[in-house]
């Protein structure tokens, strides 16, 4: 067959760019093949370039060999990402499992988080590991100060965030989300940051957040990631 009949054969299967039978460019092209056809696919147009191949200059046995070899590639790599996939599935419908199950139950999260609900406040707690003069910054959802709070000299131990849901000019606040920091400086004037956690009972878990969420107390309560739960400690009688 000539060089002609080979370009017209190819056409008629889409391709592009030709196979031709050059040392140089065999590998390129099968391998960009491989890659956007399936296995009768490839298999056909392979069978296609061997009867169509110049008599004059046939395809060396190594071209061959690495031509299917690399299809073999390409078609393992497939079936590897679709085995991860399928994986991937399993392992988040029994990751939703796991979260789930914490519905009903009184847990402790990580969170920074003060909701202010017809001026009551929701509780968060902190522990000091040792000694230290505390002080409480409380914002607003834009990350504005709305009042400092200056607790003085604490001993170790837990306590509760004091605020009233006031400003620094006593007026009550809007109802809303607000954040708090509590820093901590120590006698020797060691300052840190002391991570405040919330404790309530898990009244729905959302699954469609990213990351995943759970709701304490009631439906307008506190959300926190699932990640930061730090501790299940009991199970609703209710429930």
């Amino acid at each position: 067959m000539s060089t002609t009949s080979t370009t017209s054969t190819q056409s008629v299967y889409g391709i592009g760019s030709a196979l031709t039978s050059s040392t140089s460019g065999s590998s390129s092209s099968s391998a960009n093949i491989a890659s956007s056809l399936d296995a009768n696919s490839f298999m056909k147009l392979f069978l296609t370039e061997l009867q169509n191949q110049d008599p004059t200059n046939p395809m060396e046995s190594y071209q061959l060999a690495a031509q299917l070899a690399q299809f073999t590639t390409v078609e393992q790599l497939s079936q590897a990402n679709t085995y991860l996939n399928n994986l991937q599935q399993y392992s988040a419908d029994i990751n939703n499992g796991e979260i789930s199950s914490l519905v009903g139950k009184e847990v402790t999260a990580q969170t920074s988080e003060l909701d202010v609900s017809s001026g009551s406040v929701s509780e968060l707690d902190y522990t000091l590991p040792g000694s230290a003069t505390v002080t409480i910054t409380i914002k607003d959802s834009n990350g504005n100060k709305i009042n400092t709070l200056d607790l003085g000299t604490q001993s170790a131990g837990s306590y509760t965030v004091p605020w009233t849901g006031k400003n620094s000019s006593g007026s009550t606040v809007s109802d809303g989300a607000y954040t708090c920091t509590v820093t901590a400086v120590t006698s020797n004037g060691v300052t840190s940051t002391v991570q405040p956690t919330v404790t309530g009972e898990v009244y729905s878990c959302n699954l469609g957040n990213s990351p995943p969420t759970y709701t304490l107390t009631g439906p307008n309560g506190i959300q926190v990631k699932v990640s930061n739960i730090s501790g299940v400690t009991s199970q609703s009688s209710t429930n």
